[in-house]
């Protein structure tokens, strides 16, 4: 007879089977959960016993799919004909598909802030949210290791700042520079002395693979973005953050969406109104950068008229360096500093000024 510790603990074996060896893809019969019961665990126990334990598991909310079976059969004592309902095609309905998982375990893979070793950790756990089969061709999955050199805080910071910004405090940070041994080193002052500052944290946001804090420097004006990556030694201090109204650029509160598109590349600033010209062929490399936030006029020559509100220091970036398609047009102050930029540029492989 099988030990009274045996009959409770055999519900969670036969969770953990369903979790480990069904899916969608991959069902199994009462009479195999029984026959893994014998092999994994040792436990002898009929088709009834199964099916027992899988309908209290059904009624305590976990998601098992399953068909019905009516079998019929005679009673060898009373002669009898019956009818038995039988569980078939059964398997565990997990929370993520396994397209889901992948499409999370790509964004891990293309990350370039977390470190390799936690990168890889994850991609582990994300695995195991599915059955087996997805985690066999887990196995054709690389995990490329760091092409760049990464901040092992990194985990740590987002778990201060998250608090901080949760609580409304401001923090105390230091922002690290990356050297030419491939080392994050601490900022310093004239003295030598460590460079701390301290942040007024609003938002945490990924884009184009690094995470960014969206915060104000306490001795500024204006909204800032900080790479969490190259933050070290983070303390949450117990004053109260700025509030966004007393920030430049955030006087009427943060729309993430919006300002991602106003700040590309996370260059942060003032968003104002730019206008630009491009070829009618480079409009699907707008819509890449700016999504839906561009108006555009088609003009003579096959030209197209572009206008949206940027940060003039991102459209000042990207301008350069899609100089030979775009030709910013205003304002003119931004037409300038682009002259300036592509001056510079020239120079720098020897080309005149007046050439450029």
């Amino acid at each position: 007879m099988m030990p009274e510790s045996g009959k409770k603990i055999i519900i969670l074996y036969i969770l953990q089977i369903l979790r480990k060896y069904t899916d969608f893809n991959h069902t199994m019969t009462q009479q195999q959960i029984a026959e893994k019961l014998k092999d994994d665990y040792g436990l002898d126990v009929n088709r009834t016993t199964v099916k027992r334990n899988i309908t209290d598991l059904i009624d305590a909310g976990y998601d098992i799919q399953y068909t019905e079976v009516v079998r019929s059969h005679v009673d060898k004592k009373t002669g009898e004909r019956e009818e038995n309902v039988i569980y078939t095609d059964l398997y565990y309905e997990h929370d993520f598909t396994e397209s889901e998982l992948r499409m999370l375990i790509d964004g891990l893979l293309f990350s370039r802030s977390v470190p390799y070793r936690q990168r890889r950790q994850l991609i582990d756990k994300l695995g195991k949210l599915s059955s087996s089969y997805f985690n066999q061709r887990m196995n054709h999955v690389h995990c490329m290791s760091a092409d760049s050199p990464q901040n092992p805080e990194l985990f740590h910071t987002i778990d201060v700042l998250d608090e901080a910004i949760t609580n409304g405090k401001q923090v105390r940070i230091t922002y690290g520079y990356y050297g030419t041994d491939l080392k994050l080193h601490k900022s310093r002052g004239t003295d030598g002395s460590e460079k701390r500052q301290v942040l007024n944290p609003y938002q945490m946001l990924a884009s184009e693979g690094r995470y960014y804090l969206i915060c104000n420097n306490d001795r500024h004006e204006n909204v800032a973005n900080y790479r969490i990556d190259r933050i070290m030694n983070i303390e949450m201090l117990d004053t109260p953050v700025k509030p966004r109204s007393q920030v430049v650029g955030l006087e009427e509160g943060l729309n993430l969406q919006e300002y991602v598109y106003q700040n590309l590349n996370m260059f942060s600033g003032q968003a104002e109104r730019v206008e630009f010209e491009i070829p009618k062929s480079a409009v699907s490399l707008v819509i890449d950068f700016f999504g839906k936030h561009v108006s555009f006029t088609e003009t003579e020559g096959g030209m197209v008229s572009c206008r949206l509100l940027v940060s003039r220091e991102a459209m000042k970036r990207w301008a350069v360096q899609f100089a030979g398609t775009v030709k910013v047009t205003a304002p003119e102050e931004l037409v300038e500093e682009i002259r300036q930029e592509i001056r510079k540029a020239a120079e720098q492989y020897g080309m005149k000024a007046a050439e450029a």
